[in-house]
């Protein structure tokens, strides 16, 4: 699904960890979402949809949030 600007805005700081947990190449991004609930307290099914959300919409997001990729 595709997300809107305020959804991408809204669940900024879980999508900019993410591109800083890529960028640093500590785990295969497919096993990201256990990192998700470590850091900010989420229910897996939450981190599981925010992983997604976050890979259906990189290229969106990315540029959302002016992340270089």
């Amino acid at each position: 699904m595709k997300l809107t600007s305020q959804e991408i805005q809204d669940n900024s700081e879980y999508f900019n960890f993410l591109f800083q947990l890529r960028a640093s190449g500590r785990t295969n991004m497919f096993d990201a979402a256990p990192w998700l609930v470590d850091a900010f307290m989420l229910e897996k099914s939450e981190a599981r949809k925010i992983l997604a959300d976050w890979m259906n919409n990189f290229d969106e997001i990315a540029k959302e949030l002016k992340v270089d990729v």
